[in-house]
C-alpha cells in the first residue's frame, strides 16, 4: 500500500501530519505528501473540514478514496481524530468503511463546468451594504425572484455546512438531492428547496448594477454582474469518502462529541 498524506496550512496541521506518517512508516505503509507524485491508494487529509475539501479535488481526479484526520474543530468530514493516531493499529484502514458522495459543478456564464463542489456552490454579494436581486430556475422553469445576501446551491454532504447555518434542511448523505437556499431574502417565500440531484439549477443577475461572487467549497471561483448567470448541476463522478463507524455525524451535529 502507498498513502498521500496532505494537511493544512499552520504548526498544529504539520506537526499531526508528520506524526500520523510516522506512524504508517512503522508499520512498513510508504508514504508521500505529493498526490500527483506516482500512484497512491488512498489520500489522507490532516486538518479541519476546509483541509479535507480543499484535498478532495485531487481525490477526485486521481480516483482515489479520501481520508480526513480531524485536527481542527468538528470534522463533519473526517474518519479520525488527531488523538487517534497514536493508538492507531496497522490494520485500521480495513476498518474503514466507503461512503460515496455526490459532487456538483458549476458553468459561469456558458463556460464548460470546471468547478466542483463537495459541500456547495455560494453566490454571495460583493457589496456588503447592499442586498442583490437573484432570479433562480431549474431545469429552465422560473420559481422565484430573490432579494437577498445569496443563494447556497448544496449536495446532500453540505447540508449540514453552510446551509444548516442559513436554515436550511439536514438531508442524508445517501440522498440524491440538491438543497437550494436563499441568504437572508427579503420577502416571505424565505424557504430552502430541495430537488432531485440531476436538476440543471441557474442563478441568473437581475437588470440592476450588481455583483456576487461565485464560492466552490469557501474558494472564489468567479463572479457575476449584471444579467449574466451561473448553472449547477450534478458531477459525473463521486467522491469516494472513507469514514470510521466510531464517529457518529448525528452526534457531531448535536455537539456531544468533540472535533
Amino acid at each position: 500500500m502507498r498513502y498521500c498524506i496532505v494537511n493544512g496550512s499552520g504548526d498544529r496541521f504539520t506537526e499531526a501530519a508528520d506524526r500520523f506518517e510516522r506512524k504508517l512508516r512503522s508499520f512498513g505503509i510508504e508514504t508521500g505528501r505529493d498526490p500527483y507524485d506516482g500512484e497512491y491508494d488512498a489520500l489522507f487529509a490532516v486538518g479541519g473540514d476546509g483541509t479535507i475539501l480543499d484535498a478532495s479535488s485531487d481525490a477526485v481526479a486521481l480516483d482515489i478514496p479520501i481520508c480526513g484526520i480531524n485536527a481542527g474543530r468538528v470534522g463533519f468530514l473526517a474518519a479520525f481524530d488527531e488523538a487517534d493516531i497514536d493508538t492507531m493499529e496497522a490494520d485500521f484502514f480495513d476498518k474503514l468503511y466507503l461512503s460515496e458522495r455526490d459532487l456538483l459543478c458549476v458553468s459561469v456564464n456558458g463556460g464548460p463546468y470546471e468547478d466542483i463542489a463537495l459541500n456547495d456552490f455560494v453566490f454571495f454579494k460583493k457589496d456588503i451594504c447592499k442586498t442583490v436581486e437573484i432570479n433562480l430556475f431549474t431545469d429552465e422553469k422560473k420559481l422565484a425572484t430573490y432579494r437577498c445576501d445569496g443563494i447556497i446551491v448544496s449536495t446532500a454532504t453540505g447540508s449540514t455546512a453552510y446551509t444548516l447555518s442559513a436554515g436550511g434542511p439536514v438531508i442524508l448523505p445517501d440522498v440524491a438531492a440538491t438543497v437550494i437556499t436563499p441568504i437572508c431574502a427579503h420577502t416571505t417565500a424565505q424557504h430552502s428547496l430541495v430537488v432531485p440531484l440531476d436538476t440543471c439549477i441557474r442563478v441568473t443577475m437581475s437588470d440592476r448594477n450588481e455583483e456576487v461572487a461565485v464560492i466552490a467549497d469557501g474558494q472564489d471561483v468567479g463572479e457575476l454582474k449584471r444579467l449574466e448567470s451561473a448553472s449547477v448541476t450534478r458531477y459525473a463522478r463521486k467522491l469516494k469518502l472513507m469514514l470510521s463507524e466510531k464517529r457518529d455525524v448525528y452526534e457531531l451535529l448535536s455537539g456531544t462529541t468533540g472535533g
